[in-house]
């Protein structure tokens, strides 16, 4: 029997015709959606660098108005001038910046006694913190010297930025000091978090750096630099020296502003009531103002650190020593509450924790010699020193969230801090460390967590190993931690700009405001 099929290839034709249409859709309306999309995106990444670049116009209009109005033109105006200048010029801006005064978010901020504002700018989704505050330059770094500074091994910069004046120099070699004889070990380089994050500052440009035999130990158990085995680096190879991240180069568009570890002593001093409020510290010698100041009824002479600091029209807190005797500082709580009052040790102090339990110390405090620091400490604290510092065989915490800032006149040794420990078994030392000479830190055998930073006017050198220490009583047995894992380091370097508010009675006074800027952050 035959078919009839009359109409069936039309059929096909008409479902093969309906298929592909349907097919031509479906990618017409993906390649619609993918253009919208694509567009989409295009539009938000353009409205990101609108917004980005608008924070990074606000925020050098904010530097440009203090550096104008307050630094050149009047860095004695009054706190209500200066208010009128942050509401009226800087809020009030015509640009349309979206720029919000949130320093009452800071209790540690008295805006009727300090200049330090805390502004937040806005732009889109971005935002960002900026600090308006009488601040030294120091403290706007992680790391840095005025004079040489060199990382041996591996120290990790978490957040901040390094500085360096004169030359920036880096080996993967580290020394260090056990049982009395000078070593060496092999580690890697130096590392950052980011590099978009970090930035490096070298005011001549010049590094210096070795990737082989770097040091030897001579004769008379010194360590030695092997002069030519160092080369000249030039500024766009910095990754050759960084492992495995390297910091930007940047160049440091604001003048550093110095501290004068004397002059603010002088002032301290005077603050404390060892001075009439019309004398001038600054004609003085230190010695005679504490002379002057066993006098004054706003001092109290003590014998102890026991229970002071509880007299309302008390000031200041002198300890006075006889020769060379040695101050020990070894209560187990030295808690003042008012931080514009001062202990003044005149001679050398050791603050020392010989107990079992936790030192807590939260008190502002003069120094005319030397200091040690010794134990288990919590610290919130500013402290000036005339002499040397050395912070040795320490494990330091920070107070009621505080932190210690310490400036002395001398040098600074760091060592022993959290010996032989992992990451895992130490707390963050919340400390800004200063000095006016030349520094030396050593993290080995040693594990150091710094929230805050580390900055020598002299030079600076730090040590530092990747991976872990084992203490074998004749030796230190080091196990090499990962190229590429800078958290292996031992000594960790996190920047935190929020630190220094909690200080401000006890910083020293300079005569121009600084803009310090923390990371700019997208709300999502």
């Amino acid at each position: 029997m035959l078919k009839n099929e009359n109409g069936s290839t039309l059929l096909v034709v008409l479902v093969m015709m309906l298929v592909f249409t349907v097919l031509g859709l479906s990618i017409l309306s993906t390649s619609i959606g993918g253009a919208k999309r694509t567009e989409s995106r295009e539009e938000q990444v353009t409205n990101d660098l609108d917004s980005i670049r608008t924070l990074g116009e606000a925020v050098a209009f904010i530097k440009e108005m203090i550096s104008s109005e307050y630094n050149s033109k009047n860095p004695d105006m009054s706190i209500s001038q200066y208010d009128n200048l942050i509401s009226d010029s800087i809020l009030g801006n015509s640009f349309g910046y979206q720029i919000e005064n949130i320093t009452g978010e800071y209790s540690s901020i008295n805006e009727n006694e300090d200049f330090t504002r805390v502004l937040q700018v806005t732009s889109g989704k971005y935002k960002q913190i900026v600090y308006i505050t009488g601040i030294p330059s120091f403290l706007k770094y992680a790391v840095g010297s005025r004079g040489i500074l060199t990382f041996n091994g591996s120290t990790f910069v978490e957040k901040g930025n390094i500085y360096a004046n004169e030359k920036l120099v880096i080996s993967n070699q580290a020394k260090y000091i056990y049982n009395g004889e000078s070593l060496v070990e092999n580690t890697t380089y130096p590392s950052v978090y980011s590099e978009n994050e970090n930035l490096l500052f070298i005011e001549n440009e010049q590094i210096d750096y070795c990737s082989n035999n770097c040091y030897r130990v001579n004769e008379k158990n010194e360590h030695e630099k092997v002069e030519n085995h160092f080369d000249s680096l030039p500024i766009n190879e910095l990754s050759r020296a960084f492992q495995p991240t390297a910091p930007t180069f940047m160049r440091e568009e604001n003048e550093y502003v110095a501290v004068d570890i004397e002059k603010t002593f002088k002032e301290k001093l005077k603050l404390a009531g060892f001075l009439a409020s019309h004398v001038d510290p600054y004609v003085l010698e230190i010695d005679e103002i504490i002379s002057q100041g066993m006098a004054s009824p706003s001092v109290e002479i003590v014998n102890s650190f026991d229970n002071i600091g509880q007299s309302p029209s008390i000031n200041g807190y002198l300890y006075p020593t006889h020769g060379e005797q040695e101050v020990y500082i070894d209560t187990n709580s030295l808690i003042m509450d008012d931080k514009s009052k001062w202990i003044i040790v005149d001679g050398n102090a050791v603050i020392e924790n010989i107990g079992n339990q936790l030192m807590e110390v939260s008190a502002n405090i003069l120094i005319t010699g030397d200091l040690t620091i010794r134990g288990d400490i919590a610290f919130d604290s500013t402290i000036y020193v005339l002499g040397d510092t050395t912070i040795n065989n320490v494990n330091i915490t920070g107070y009621n969230e505080g932190e210690l800032i310490l400036l002395t006149q001398g040098q600074l040794e760091i060592a022993r801090i959290n010996k032989f420990r992992d990451s895992n078994e130490v707390n963050s030392i919340k400390a800004y460390l200063y000095t006016n000479e030349d520094a030396e830190v050593y993290a080995m055998g040693s594990y150091l967590h710094v929230e805050g930073g580390i900055f020598s006017k002299g030079n600076l050198e730090i040590n530092a190993y990747r991976g872990a220490a084992t203490d074998k009583e004749t030796h230190i047995e080091f196990n090499k931690g990962s190229d590429n894992d800078a958290t292996a380091s031992r000594l960790i370097i996190k920047n935190n700009k929020k630190l220094f508010l909690n200080q401000s009675q006890g910083l020293p006074k300079i005569d121009r405001l600084e803009v310090v800027t923390d990371l700019m952050k997208k709300s999502r």
